[in-house]
């Protein structure tokens, strides 16, 4: 019994396809965040200080993540200045953010990582 060379042809597009979708998918894998604010409670003279800790599920720090944060009052439209983030290595950050204002404010967090979905976290805070 002999394959015809239009079944082979077949059956090599269809590998090579296959293998060309598998090598398209990205797959993101979760990852964790710990947040900690370094003073209590935040001041509105000088920066208030974050420390983050980046890891994936099985605990293994993430290095060379973008991590964005930003920082606005609950009860009026006012935003905090820009900021500065410094990786520190082993999966440590530290984001230092400058809440010049008396009241609540809410600080947003944000990471991003080659192959980790991205991350979110929200702290609400009062500055005396």
């Amino acid at each position: 019994m002999r394959v015809r060379p239009f079944f082979w042809l077949l059956l090599a597009f269809s590998c090579i396809g296959a293998l060309i979708f598998a090598a398209a998918i990205r797959t993101h894998a979760p990852a964790i965040m710990q947040v900690r604010i370094d003073q209590r409670p935040p001041v509105s003279v000088g920066f208030t200080t974050l420390e983050l800790h980046l890891s994936d599920p099985q605990g293994l720090p993430i290095e060379q993540a973008h991590v964005l944060p930003h920082a606005r009052m609950t009860n009026m439209v006012m935003e905090a200045e820009p900021n500065s983030v410094r990786a520190l290595g082993q999966g440590n950050y530290v984001a230092q953010l400058r809440l010049y204002m008396a009241g609540p404010w809410k600080i947003i967090i944000e990471a991003h990582a080659e192959g980790f979905d991205p991350l979110e976290q929200s702290l609400l805070v009062q500055v005396p």
